[in-house]
């Protein structure tokens, strides 16, 4: 592990604690940077700001759940896992997702959640007819966007049932609608 991703680690460990401690909004680059007792300026040289840390936080751990493991695991097993690592962090994404503006996380994890829906609709047309590329773009929109409502529904209400259940339920609405004929 290179110098400058262990410097991105430890800041981003600190920020996970006080984002969980007094929410995103009051989490200031001076206070991650004191916490972690590094100068300022090393932030500055590996983020440009929290958005963007909060941004590689879930690229580097929740993300790579997702793309790392599309050539060779189910999507339902990529979602399952998914669904424990944001068990396992839920404080940490319940802050987040409290936060709302632009850059939300929301959108953030809807684009990346396009990339799997999309790879579940290719194997999904390949056994039917194929799927005009308008109505696939619909698709990928409004399971991504209805994906992350529910997902971020669970995280807010304190992932009120097990990681399992809820990756069973959403696989079950999938499949349901994915299961409809013309």
């Amino acid at each position: 592990m290179t110098g400058s991703l262990i410097t991105k680690k430890k800041i981003a460990k600190v920020f996970k604690k006080l984002v969980g401690e007094i929410g995103f909004e009051k989490v200031t680059i001076a206070k991650i940077m004191q916490e972690s007792k590094m100068r300022r300026q090393t932030f500055y040289d590996h983020f440009q700001d929290k958005y963007e840390l909060a941004d590689w936080i879930f690229q580097q751990e929740a993300i790579e759940k997702i793309e790392d493991n599309l050539a060779y695991e189910d999507w339902q097993t990529i979602v399952e896992n998914l669904f424990v690592y944001f068990e396992e962090n839920q404080l940490f994404y319940r802050k987040i997702l409290q936060f709302d503006g632009q850059n939300s996380f929301q959108e953030y994890y809807t684009q990346h959640l396009k990339s799997l829906i999309k790879q579940v609709l290719v194997v999904k047309s390949r056994s039917e007819k194929t799927i005009d590329s308008c109505d696939l773009l619909f698709l990928e929109d409004f399971y991504a966007t209805a994906f992350v409502s529910m997902t971020t529904k669970w995280i807010i209400e304190g992932c009120s049932v097990s990681s399992e259940q809820f990756a069973k339920q959403m696989r079950l609405a999938f499949l349901m609608s994915f299961d409809e004929k013309k």
